[in-house]
């Protein structure tokens, strides 16, 4: 076995970091998700669609495809209004108003609202927990996150400027004060997880890690945070572990300018915006502008709601549960049991009486937060129609994996990461999903699973990315047949991975054992990441006899017995 240095295994970019279960969040897996909704659904006229854009043409949210023709794609923090939906990326959260014309067999969509919980600098990034700090936020990333690249250097010398594709590829700020040096510029699209201080756990739950160049002459919402006040003093508040300095802002209330000292309450959601970036790392903000922002995306009473998001708190007594920070009622829900803690779910509602609640009529557990996660990097090896209408099996690496509505679906399999499967003409979507697999170019797949009790396979994200002759998994070592370990070179080791055997010369093993607990080889139940080539149906790991320590294209990575079981890897 061997240990390679710190700053080798802070440099696993790109397949090596897309593979652990980043690259194109995830957003479906149980037996219901991806069904069709019942015809009381979010998409009738009037209802709005709060949830993660899953596809494109027009654009897929909640399980529906809306029309977007008419539509217009609103900037909740600065108003801006454009026609179309070229500002949107899968991962994105949005808030869908129907058209007046849209049924539950037609949907259409009037407005498409957008607002990212945060934006500004990455300040640290735990990889062992699966965290970054932004703005003060914590933010969680889980098999549900998607990363984007937009940097110039992505789009022009990718060669040069290795993209972005996963939490291990960002850089956090060094230093402090004047001597800092900042970490990448970030956009947070998500949902709100806890209430109150950091230490109740995660701020945001993240659906897409958008990076770009830092702003030289930054707009009014260069720098954002949103996010529920926990202390309040005059015109000083905090979200998360940001303090909020509003001495200078407009402060926004209730559709009108208020006093900044008076406009807000504690618990409430606020959004805090400026132009200028705050001294790094980011612990003060001294805001431009502070509106406040509703947890549900309407407040009319009797409204028809539909709304994903991260479970944080479940009571069994009173059949609720808090999503987004809203409490819903799931007594009169059909499906009878409540979502766990970290369940990421689907809920059709209405809007209680108090305007700030949800009764729930359907609850739909989208990604169950105790199902083992698994990914797959390699290539198609065929797509087969599903036994339901609009569902597929993909093939990869000896897998079955069932495909459908509810998976995100990207192409990133041009340079600079750009989503071809946001074109209009040829969409990547589960409707096309068997016709533009076999008629892209690259056949290369990074697959992102979950597995149900039986060990079944359902796609979060399927990801096209550029053709190599790599192969990877990434999950949870099997019970049986049992791990042989050796310490010999000309001896493999040996074990399975989702009955996927791997073959792998011992000098390739990297343990990363937490608490600093020894390691004696891989066991079961160990996270691993393994990088090799793919002779069915083994994946094989090499390291040359000269080589000093294993490459990152042929390298086992134990990260010892996880800490949940949806993780993104790291």
């Amino acid at each position: 076995m061997t240990q390679l240095p710190t700053r080798l295994i802070c440099g696993l970019t790109l397949a090596a970091t897309t593979m652990l279960m980043t690259a194109c969040g995830g957003g479906g897996g149980s037996s219901s998700a991806g069904s069709p909704l019942s015809s009381a659904n979010g998409a009738n006229p009037g209802a709005v669609s709060s949830g993660t854009v899953t596809a494109f043409g027009s654009v897929f949210v909640n399980g529906h495809e809306f029309a977007t023709g008419g539509a217009q794609l609103i900037d909740d923090d600065t108003g801006a209004a454009a026609a179309g939906t070229a500002g949107l990326d899968v991962g994105m959260v949005v808030d869908v108003q129907s058209a007046s014309s849209s049924t539950a067999a037609h949907p259409v969509a009037a407005a498409l609202h957008l607002h990212p919980l945060a934006r500004g600098i990455v300040d640290a990034s735990d990889t062992g927990a699966g965290t970054l700090t932004v703005m003060g936020q914590t933010v969680s990333l889980t098999a549900a996150t998607l990363y984007s690249d937009h940097r110039a250097c992505a789009a022009a010398t990718p060669s040069t400027c290795t993209v972005v594709v996963g939490q291990s590829g960002l850089t956090a700020t060094t230093g402090s004060g004047t001597a800092a040096v900042p970490g990448n510029y970030v956009t947070v699209h998500g949902y709100l997880y806890a209430s109150g201080a950091p230490t109740a756990g995660a701020n945001i739950v993240a659906t897409l890690i958008s990076v770009s160049d830092a702003p030289s002459t930054g707009g009014p919402a260069a720098y954002k945070v949103e996010g529920a006040i926990s202390t309040l003093s005059g015109t000083s508040l905090t979200v998360g572990g940001l303090t909020v300095d509003l001495s200078a802002a407009s402060c926004r209330a209730a559709g009108s300018v208020t006093p900044c000292a008076s406009a807000f309450s504690l618990g409430q959601i606020v959004s805090a915006l400026s132009a200028s970036a705050p001294t790094l790392p980011a612990t003060n903000f001294k805001a431009s502008t502070a509106v406040l922002r509703a947890q549900l995306p309407v407040e009319t009473t009797g409204q028809t709601v539909e709304l994903q998001g991260k479970v944080s708190a479940v009571s069994s007594t009173t059949k609720t549960f808090v999503l987004r920070g809203i409490s819903v009622d799931a007594s009169g829900a059909t499906g009878g049991t409540l979502p766990a803690t970290g369940d990421e779910v689907r809920v059709l509602g209405t809007i209680a009486a108090n305007g700030t609640s949800v009764t729930a009529t359907s609850v739909t557990v989208l990604h169950a937060a105790i199902s083992a996660t698994y990914g797959f990097e390699g290539d198609d090896a065929g797509v087969a129609p599903g036994t339901a209408a609009g569902t597929y099996v993909l093939n990869l690496l000896g897998q079955s994996i069932a495909v459908d509505a509810s998976a995100r679906l990207c192409d990133r399999s041009i340079a600079g990461g750009a989503q071809a499967g946001a074109s209009t003409t040829n969409p990547f979507n589960i409707t096309t999903f068997q016709s533009y697999l076999g008629a892209s170019t690259s056949k290369h797949l990074l697959v992102l699973t979950q597995a149900d009790a039986s060990g079944a396979l359902t796609a979060l994200s399927v990801t096209i990315v550029p053709t190599s002759s790599q192969a990877a998994v990434t999950g949870t070592v099997d019970a049986s047949p049992a791990p042989v370990n050796s310490s010999a070179s000309a001896v493999p080791t040996t074990f399975s991975v989702h009955a996927l055997p791997v073959s792998a010369d011992p000098r390739a093993l990297v343990p990363l054992r937490r608490l600093g607990a020894a390691a004696s080889g891989v066991s079961p139940g160990d996270l691993v990441l393994v990088r090799g080539t793919y002779a069915a149906p083994t994946l094989s790991v090499a390291v040359a006899a000269s080589a000093p320590l294993p490459s990152l294209s042929e390298v086992v990575i134990d990260f010892g017995v996880p800490g949940s079981r949806d993780h993104d890897g790291f």
